[in-house]
C-alpha cells in the first residue's frame, strides 16, 4: 500500500510540475503579445509626439539624449511589466500561501510568523539599500547619456573632426566620458555585491531559525507521543495520533521546512536588482513621460479651415506679410521683424534680400508655420495662415532650402518623398526637369544608388537638384527656395538656374537670396534691413525703362549703367 501510494503520488508530483513549467511558458507567450503591443503602441506615440513638437525645441535639445532617453522610456515599460506582473505578484501570492501552510497544515504559528517576519525585514533592508544605492545609479545613467551624446555628436559632425584634424582631441574627450560611466558602473557592482551579501546573510538567519524551530516541533510531537503512551517508534506514533491530538511536526516537515523557505527566497534572490530595475524604469518612464507631455507651440486652431485654392477677396494677392513682427525667444526683443509689410502677386516670383541677420529665413520659417506670428498676421490666399490646417498649408508649400535634407536611401526614394504615391514615370519626369537625369544613368547603381548618410555622397550641385526634383514632384502652388544656391559655384549654380526658373514657373515663388545671379528673373524684390522692408523694386518696370532708354544711349554709356544699376543694388544689402 505504502509503495502504491509513492508511485501515485511521484506521478503527480511529476505532472504539477510539467504543468507548472506549460503554464509558465504559456504565460510568457500571452505576456510577450501584451508587451510587444504594448511596444509598438508607445514607439508610435512617442515618435509621432516628437514629429509634432516644434522646430524651437528641436533646436533646444541635443539629438543624442532625445534619442536616449526616448529608447530606455520604451524599454522601461516592457520592464515595469514584467517585473510587476511576472515576479512581484506570483511572489506576494508565494509568501502568503507558504504561510498560510505554515500555520493551518503544519499547526505551528511561530514557524509562519518567524518566516513572514524574515521576509519582511529581506524586503525592507533590499529597499533600503536600493533607494542608497539610487544616486550611484543617476551617476551611471548622467554618464551613460554623455558618452552615447559624444559619440553622436562626433560621428554627425565627421567631416569637422577631419578638417580640423580633431581625432585626438575627440578620441580623449569620447574617453573621457567612458571612464567615468565605467567609474560609476564599479560603484554600483560594488553597492550591489553588499547588498547581495546582506540578503544571504538574512537568508541563512532565516533558515537557522525555522530549522531550530522545526526540530522543536519534531521534539514536541515525540514528547507528546511519548505522553499519550506510545513507545513504538516515531514514524508509527505519529500515524497513531493526529495533529490535533499531538501537536508539532513530524521529521518530513523538517525537510519541507527546508525546501518550502529556499523556494519562499528564492525570487527574493534578485530583489534588489528588480527594485533597483523598477525604480530606474520608473525613472526612465518618468522623463519619457516628462517628454510626451511637451506640447507644441505652434497648433491647429479649434476652428481651423483647409487652405483654399484662390483669394476670395484679392484674387490677384497670393501672399501678404501684414506688419509681421516676430523674434525668437533667444533672442533679444530689438530684434527680429519689426511691423515687416509687403505682398506677393499670384504666379510671380519675389526675391527677398538683406544683410545677414535681416530676418530673411525667418520670413520663410513664418510662412511655413515653424513659428507663429507674435503681432501682425501673414495671410495665405487671404486666409491667416494661423486659422489653416498645417496639414493644408505645409502640403501647398515646396521647400528647396540651403542646405538639403537627404535620407539615408536610394536617390528614387528620396525624389519620391516629394510624392510617396508617384509612379516610376513621375519620379523620373520630375528627375529630368531638375537635369539630374544624366547624372543618375552615370551611376553605376542608376536609381538604386545609395546617397548616404544626409547625401553625403553627392555632390553640392546633385543634392540641390535632387531637392528641385523632389520639390517639382511635390507639384505645390508656392515655392519657397530659401538661398538654394548660396553653397554653390558659379557655374554649378548657371547649371541649375535652367530648373529653378521651370520651378517657378506658373508658381508662387518666394526667393531668400545673397547673389544677384539668383534673383535676375524675380518680378519683385523686397530689401530687408534692420527687420523692415527697406525697399521694394518692381523689376518689370525697372526693365521697361531700361529697354525705352538704351537704344538713345551710346554702347559706353549703357554698360556704365547697367553695371551702376546692379553696384547700386548692390550696397543696399543684397549682393
Amino acid at each position: 500500500q505504502n509503495y502504491s501510494d509513492c508511485v501515485r503520488w511521484s506521478i503527480y508530483f511529476c505532472f504539477i510540475t510539467f504543468a507548472g513549467a506549460a503554464f509558465k511558458e504559456g504565460q510568457s507567450l500571452v505576456y510577450l503579445k501584451v508587451a510587444q503591443a504594448a511596444f509598438v503602441q508607445l514607439s508610435e506615440l512617442a515618435f509621432s509626439h516628437l514629429h509634432s513638437l516644434s522646430l524651437d525645441w528641436h533646436l533646444r535639445k541635443k539629438l543624442g539624449e532625445v534619442i536616449r532617453s526616448t529608447d530606455r522610456g520604451i524599454a522601461a515599460c516592457d520592464t515595469l511589466m514584467k517585473y510587476l506582473f511576472l515576479w512581484l505578484a506570483p511572489a506576494l501570492v508565494e509568501c502568503f500561501v507558504v504561510c498560510i501552510i505554515f500555520a493551518t497544515y503544519f499547526h505551528y504559528v511561530p514557524l509562519a510568523v518567524t518566516v513572514f517576519y524574515f521576509v519582511f525585514v529581506y524586503i525592507v533592508w533590499t529597499i533600503l539599500v536600493t533607494l542608497w544605492r539610487k544616486k550611484f545609479r543617476k551617476a551611471v545613467v548622467k554618464h551613460d547619456n554623455e558618452w552615447h551624446d559624444n559619440f553622436t555628436d562626433s560621428l554627425v559632425n565627421f567631416e569637422t573632426v577631419k578638417y580640423f584634424t580633431a581625432e585626438k582631441f575627440e578620441l580623449e574627450k569620447f574617453g573621457e566620458s567612458v571612464e567615468k560611466f565605467q567609474s560609476r558602473s564599479v560603484d554600483v557592482q560594488a553597492s550591489l555585491s553588499m547588498l547581495n551579501i546582506s540578503q544571504k546573510l538574512i537568508l541563512q538567519t532565516c533558515l537557522a531559525v525555522a530549522l531550530s524551530l522545526s526540530a522543536l516541533g519534531i521534539k514536541k510531537r515525540i514528547d507528546c507521543c511519548e505522553a499519550m503512551g506510545c513507545d513504538s517508534g516515531l514514524s508509527e506514533c505519529c500515524q497513531a495520533f493526529s495533529r490535533e491530538e499531538c501537536p508539532g511536526m513530524e521529521v518530513g516537515d523538517f525537510v519541507a521546512v527546508l525546501t518550502y523557505t529556499l523556494q519562499l527566497f528564492q525570487p527574493l534572490f534578485f530583489l534588489g536588482s528588480v527594485y533597483n530595475a523598477t525604480v530606474m524604469a520608473v525613472i526612465d518612464l518618468t522623463n519619457l513621460a516628462e517628454l510626451l507631455a511637451e506640447s507644441p507651440d505652434v497648433l491647429d486652431a479649434p476652428d481651423a479651415m483647409v487652405l483654399p485654392s484662390s483669394n476670395a477677396t484679392d484674387p490677384d494677392i497670393a501672399v501678404e506679410f501684414d506688419d509681421v513682427r516676430f523674434h525668437y525667444p533667444t533672442q533679444p526683443k530689438n530684434k527680429g521683424l519689426k511691423g515687416l509689410s509687403f505682398k506677393m502677386k499670384r504666379g510671380t516670383t519675389t526675391a527677398v534680400v538683406g544683410p545677414t541677420g535681416a530676418g530673411k529665413t525667418t520670413i520663410s520659417r513664418l510662412l511655413f508655420r515653424f513659428y507663429d506670428v507674435l503681432d501682425g498676421a501673414i495671410k495665405v490666399n487671404g486666409m491667416d495662415v494661423r486659422s489653416i490646417t498645417q496639414k493644408s498649408l505645409r502640403g501647398a508649400i515646396g521647400v528647396v532650402p540651403q542646405s538639403t535634407s537627404m535620407f539615408n536611401d536610394t536617390i528614387k526614394t528620396n525624389i519620391r518623398y516629394g510624392k510617396r504615391g508617384a509612379t516610376d514615370e513621375e519620379v523620373e519626369q520630375a528627375a529630368a526637369d531638375a537635369q539630374l537625369t544624366g547624372f543618375i544613368n552615370s551611376l553605376d547603381d542608376g536609381w538604386e544608388t545609395m546617397v548616404g548618410d544626409r547625401g553625403l555622397k553627392l555632390s553640392g550641385g546633385e543634392n540641390q537638384r535632387t531637392a528641385i526634383a523632389r520639390c517639382l514632384l511635390k507639384d505645390p502652388p508656392f515655392v519657397v527656395l530659401d538661398e538654394a544656391t548660396s553653397a554653390l559655384d558659379t557655374l554649378t549654380e548657371n547649371s541649375i538656374q535652367e530648373a529653378l526658373e521651370r520651378l517657378g514657373k506658373e508658381r508662387t515663388v518666394l526667393v531668400i537670396a545673397h547673389r544677384l545671379g539668383t534673383i535676375r528673373n524675380a518680378d519683385n524684390i523686397v530689401v530687408l534691413k534692420d527687420g523692415v522692408v527697406h525697399e521694394q523694386v518692381c523689376t518689370k518696370m525697372m526693365r521697361k525703362i531700361c529697354l525705352n532708354l538704351m537704344p538713345c544711349l551710346s554702347l559706353n554709356i549703357r554698360c556704365f549703367l547697367t553695371f551702376g544699376i546692379f553696384f547700386i543694388f548692390s550696397c543696399k544689402g543684397y549682393s
